[in-house]
């Protein structure tokens, strides 16, 4: 029986890989983060996911990255912008300032630890390289080397790892595509929570809402969740 652990954060795309997840393996559970984010209500929305999609969730509390990292996500005093954050080669005026830095590894550890226990060897995630806000750690080159690092910290008996990003190379209305024909997912997605301010529907201005509103545009498609 082949199982997956999906990292659900209640948004749009964890929801649609969750959705891809039950199509795809036949045992699937979800993990969700109360990482001392801002926009708490993106719990609440992942517990409502996993209601719909009938599909037990798990919910692991990360203090120290509230304390630790300088992001819009975990700090009131820092405003959401597209840039201006922490300084990188690909990014001259700065990563978006909701860059988390070691969220999604510490994410993924925690996923695989969880995922051992199960017996299962996979973990999907919703990161995707192509239309996303330049976060480092949404490249493949990044899941590749975790996935590697991985299954050489697990016992071998656990193993190999398998980190399953079925949006990786998708834009968002491709994304909104696939959600199109995965049986239940758009349902889900009235659920969902993508605003960086944590409103459903949608602020409209931040960049995860620019970005998802214009993913449905471009589909054609109107956004289930109103935003």
């Amino acid at each position: 029986m082949k199982t997956a652990v999906v990292l659900l954060s209640g948004g749009q795309d964890s929801t649609t890989c969750l959705y891809w997840a039950k199509v795809n393996f036949d045992r699937v559970t979800a993990v969700c983060f109360d990482y001392g984010q801002r926009h708490v209500t993106e719990l609440a929305a992942a517990e409502r996911v996993a209601r719909v999609a009938n599909v037990t969730l798990k919910k692991l509390t990360i203090g120290a990255l509230r304390e630790l990292a300088g992001s819009a996500l975990t700090s009131s005093g820092i405003p959401v912008a597209a840039e201006g954050g922490y300084k990188d080669a690909e990014a001259p005026n700065g990563l978006p300032s909701t860059f988390v830095p070691g969220r999604n590894a510490l994410f993924m550890a925690l996923a695989a630890a969880h995922a051992v226990s199960l017996g299962a060897k996979a973990i999907v995630t919703g990161t995707c390289q192509t239309d996303y806000s330049g976060y480092p750690d949404c490249r493949r080159d990044f899941v590749d080397a975790m996935e590697r690092a991985l299954t050489l910290a697990m016992p071998s008996s656990a193993g190999p790892i398998q980190i399953v990003t079925p949006l990786m190379y998708l834009t968002k209305a491709e994304t909104v595509g696939l959600a199109q024909r995965l049986p239940g997912c758009m349902d889900a997605l009235a659920e969902t929570v993508t605003c960086y301010h944590g409103r459903r529907p949608g602020c409209g201005q931040c960049p995860a809402c620019e970005l998802r509103a214009r993913g449905f545009a471009e589909a054609g498609v109107l956004d289930p969740a109103g935003a």
